[in-house]
């Protein structure tokens, strides 16, 4: 009997701590900056993902150390709404912007290996796929129209001279008003600030040869606001067209990783996850 019971014990001990293990990636709905959300957690990061009032897309994307690279509700920007991703046409994807969305979960997993969100609008379908260690956005419907994947950013938390973007080459370069790259292959890039351990990568698969940009905005009394970062769009020199992706086989590839890391690790990272965007 006293065998019995020990048994009986262990199994349990081994039941509660299988059941208190926590899982890489959840869910939960909050009020983030005055505005209704869904919490993603994971270990690279977090992301506040805005859903409501026809409304999708990143409010906030925060690193490992609390930073957070899109703040859409801070100033200089009009009612903070000039930063986001990933800001595609007609405002669908694009933080105080009503697209006429709504985003649900798929299947109701708020918790696991990856948790997917999917967002429509009349001419859009976007799923957002939340692993550990990036997300990868995948294009379900885009009714023939051209679009872009954007990325509007305070690299670190803060808009500063110092920000900067790293290309597969391993030049680091500083953004400029007018911008410097048109398409550049491979198509990712890193950014990051001198201030922060974490770097962001940004990466979009299939190759073509639709226009990126990368520029830094500038406002009114020489105020930096943010910089900007695109697959498929032009810059203010071309007059921000949409030239880019149609089809829905394009995917954008996003997250965090330690600056702390080699060129070559980060590039062998983000490669591995262009590959293979929705392998766990």
């Amino acid at each position: 009997m006293q065998v019995l019971l020990f048994m009986v014990l262990g199994l349990l001990v081994l039941l509660a701590s299988s059941l208190s293990v926590a899982q890489p990636v959840t869910l939960s709905e909050t009020d983030w900056h005055g505005s209704d959300t869904y919490k993603i957690t994971m270990p690279m990061g977090t992301v506040y993902f805005e859903k409501g009032n026809g409304i999708s897309g990143f409010k906030s994307f925060i690193d490992s150390q609390g930073n957070d690279w899109i703040a859409s509700y801070l100033p200089p920007g009009p009612k903070g709404e000039y930063r986001g991703f990933p800001n595609s046409v007609g405002g669908f994807g694009h933080a105080g912007r009503d697209s006429g969305s709504v985003t649900r979960v798929v299947n109701n997993i708020i918790q696991g290996d990856v948790v997917i969100l999917e967002s429509s609008n009349p001419y859009f379908t976007f799923r957002y796929h939340f692993f550990a260690d990036r997300i990868a956005v995948e294009v379900l419907e885009s009714s023939g129209k051209a679009y872009p994947f954007i990325l509007e950013t305070v690299a670190g938390g803060s808009a500063d001279a110092e920000d900067f973007f790293v290309t597969a080459d391993g030049v680091r370069h500083i953004p400029t008003v007018a911008g410097e790259l048109d398409d550049f292959t491979p198509e990712w890039i890193y950014i990051g600030d001198p201030k922060v351990r974490d770097v962001m990568f940004f990466a979009k698969t299939p190759e073509d040869d639709a226009p990126n940009e990368n520029h830094r905005q500038i406002l009114d009394g020489n105020v930096h606001n943010m910089d900007l970062y695109s697959f498929g769009r032009t810059g203010p020199e071309q007059g921000y067209t949409v030239k880019g992706m149609q089809g829905n086989r394009h995917v954008a590839i996003i997250g965090f990783t330690s600056g702390e890391k080699s060129h070559q690790e980060i590039a062998t990272l983000i490669e591995g996850f262009m590959a293979q965007p929705f392998t766990p």
